[in-house]
């Protein structure tokens, strides 16, 4: 099993770090034996296969002993896009690798310096804890190929119910508008036809870039099946959506898709529609739905709204 490897600790003065760390040290020689401590913590974190589940728990588990501020964990597909701010105080951190394989780090945070033997009883909880970081990240990673599209890498229509239902609680709630976009490539059969289905994926995979540079970090683009995708808008009007709509549709057009040295130009056309009181999640669809179905019988490459 591979260790965790220490980061740099920040500095203290002599007088607290005395007076906390001797603190601290009678804390942890009151736990009597490590072993006890690390099975039961490893018993705990065994107990859930979900990773903000195991965290919490682990915070909770160390931070008394320790007499942490903060504790912050960064997943492996986060560590190049979060800066941990101290403001001050004093760090902790690691990089978690198990059977050469990344887990991401862990940020220990206080307002006073770690000694060397905090810092080993630090590594020991991190040991036990390895495994089941692991496990909890694979389950996240199975969790969500479950509710991805494997070509463009969106949410699939097997998570449309949950996050549909969630997001129309929400708009109830908060009292904010929830709009949808139906929209679907013109023409797609002959683009497999003339240039084969590998190339047809190539689009597939361009037109949901396409739609990202246009949408926020909150609006979810689904792909319903074969050229089909919808976008669900949260605190967003039907006016705000038809110019969303537009904006995809213009970007669509305006950028070719290359594909083997090939230039493919592609369009859209979009169906919109406004979440109503008396809706239900079928019906909600249903109106973008004929909205496009419109859209598409009308000339294509245009935006309608249900």
């Amino acid at each position: 099993m591979a260790n965790p490897t220490l980061s740099i600790v920040k500095g203290s003065s002599l007088s607290s770090l005395y007076h906390d760390s001797k603190k601290i040290s009678k804390t942890i020689d009151n736990l009597n034996a490590d072993k006890q401590v690390l099975l039961e913590l490893a018993n705990k974190l065994h107990s859930t296969l979900e990773l903000d589940k195991l965290i919490t728990l682990f915070k909770l588990e160390i931070s008394p002993i320790l007499n942490l501020d903060e504790v912050i964990y960064i997943t492996p597909e986060e560590a190049h896009q979060q800066d941990i701010d101290t403001k001050g105080r004093h760090m902790v951190s690691y990089q978690l690798v198990l059977y050469k394989k990344k887990l991401g780090e862990i940020a220990l945070i206080r307002r006073t310096r770690f000694d060397d033997k905090e810092q080993k009883f630090i590594e020991k909880i991190l040991v036990a804890a390895l495994l089941p970081l692991k496990n909890a990240l694979e389950y996240q990673q199975a969790m969500l190929s479950a509710l991805q599209d494997p070509l463009t890498g969106v949410l699939n229509r097997f998570s449309m119910d949950s996050v549909f239902s969630r997001e129309i609680e929400l708009s109830n709630r908060n009292q904010t508008p929830l709009s949808l976009i139906a929209l679907d490539i013109d023409f797609f059969k002959q683009v497999n036809d003339t240039y084969g289905h590998t190339t047809g994926d190539c689009v597939l995979k361009h037109l949901t870039e396409a739609v990202k540079q246009c949408t926020r970090n909150t609006d979810i683009l689904f792909r319903c099946g074969g050229e089909e995708f919808t976008l669900l808008l949260n605190n967003t009007s039907l006016e705000g959506a038809r110019q969303l709509a537009e904006r995809i549709r213009e970007n669509v057009q305006n950028s070719p898709c290359i594909c083997n040295g090939q230039s493919i130009s592609v369009t859209v056309s979009m169906g919109i529609s406004l979440f109503q009181s008396d809706d239900t999640q079928h019906t909600f669809f249903d109106r973008a739905d004929k909205a496009l179905y419109q859209a598409k019988e009308t000339g294509r490459n245009q935006v309608v709204c249900g």
